[in-house]
């Protein structure tokens, strides 16, 4: 319950610096999306990622991964706060043997 409640506080504040910044379009269905993979990047004992966080994965578009990368560089201490691994959040792809590019 108090994870759900810190992811839900996240989406809010990555909401709030969309909408300050303009940099990147993720849009909200996504972000709640974005919860799938919770508990393959949270910063203690991260599990695998599940069939349905890699759907979701596969199905990004090149310009979302382009803004969650800018998530990573410019608030990682965001993501740390809210007991996300940004770096875990990179190897995704490749966690769930997806040929996607991320260059962050």
């Amino acid at each position: 319950m108090a994870m759900s409640k810190v992811v839900m506080f996240l989406v809010m504040i990555i909401s709030v610096w969309v909408a300050c910044h303009g940099d990147c379009s993720l849009d909200k269905s996504m972000m709640s999306n974005l919860n799938k993979c919770k508990a393959a990047v949270t910063l203690s004992n991260p599990t695998n990622p599940t069939a349905e966080c890699c759907t979701m994965l596969q199905n990004l578009k090149p310009s979302d991964i382009a803004c969650l990368c800018e998530y990573k560089v410019k608030d990682a201490a965001l993501l740390y706060f809210a007991g996300v691994d940004p770096d875990r959040c990179i190897q995704l792809p490749k966690l769930c043997n997806l040929n996607i590019p991320v260059n962050c």
